[in-house]
């Protein structure tokens, strides 16, 4: 076994072709210490990086990834493989997602002027067994002074609206193909 001895710490042992840095012999690499065409695919392998770690360009992950605490990336994080982000995590750019999204949270809160849905249909309620029991109560509640709803009614079968329904002058209610007019005395009944 080789050795090398630093002020009585022994900085590098090397045994076998593996060359180590105990912890006490504080190894500390100026900038450019170590080029990039220094360092071989593969040359690190099963470390640990605790602390203060800066990445000012692509980091590029493969495998399962594993951060524990409060994450910040202001540039780019590719990883391929699992990761598993434990604390908070800030992105304080754009975040993309390529392929599915899954919350499993209780609350997902949107603070943007606009949401943007490519999907012409919205799913609610999808629960494992989804039934009119399940449906209840259910819809959209715009916040105001006081909530606007447009909730389902299982006991009615029925959609409640809380506020007036107004359409312009050129359209009207439909039930079934028919127009529902007001007659005189204020009543809706079917015309056409």
């Amino acid at each position: 076994m080789a050795k090398i001895t630093l002020a009585g710490v022994d900085a590098l042992t090397e045994s076998g072709g593996v060359v180590t840095i105990p912890a006490a012999a504080n190894l500390n690499l100026g900038a450019g210490a170590v080029p990039t065409a220094a360092i071989q695919d593969d040359a690190v392998t099963s470390a640990k990086l605790d602390t203060n770690i800066a990445v000012g360009g692509t980091l590029g992950v493969t495998g399962v990834t594993t951060l524990t605490g409060a994450a910040t990336l202001s540039s780019t994080l590719a990883v391929t493989g699992t990761s598993t982000l434990t604390g908070n995590v800030t992105a304080s750019g754009n975040l993309i997602v390529t392929g599915d999204l899954t919350v499993n949270g209780t609350t997902v809160t949107l603070d943007a002027a606009t949401l943007v849905v490519d999907d012409k249909n919205i799913e609610m309620g999808s629960v494992a067994s989804p039934t009119d029991a399940t449906a209840d109560g259910g819809g959209i509640t715009l916040k105001g002074t006081t909530d606007k709803t447009i909730l389902w009614e299982n006991d009615t079968d029925s959609w409640n609206f809380n506020q007036n329904i107004e359409t312009s002058t050129t359209t009207k209610v439909k039930q079934k193909g028919a127009f529902m007019q007001s007659s005189t005395h204020q009543a809706l009944t079917l015309g056409y």
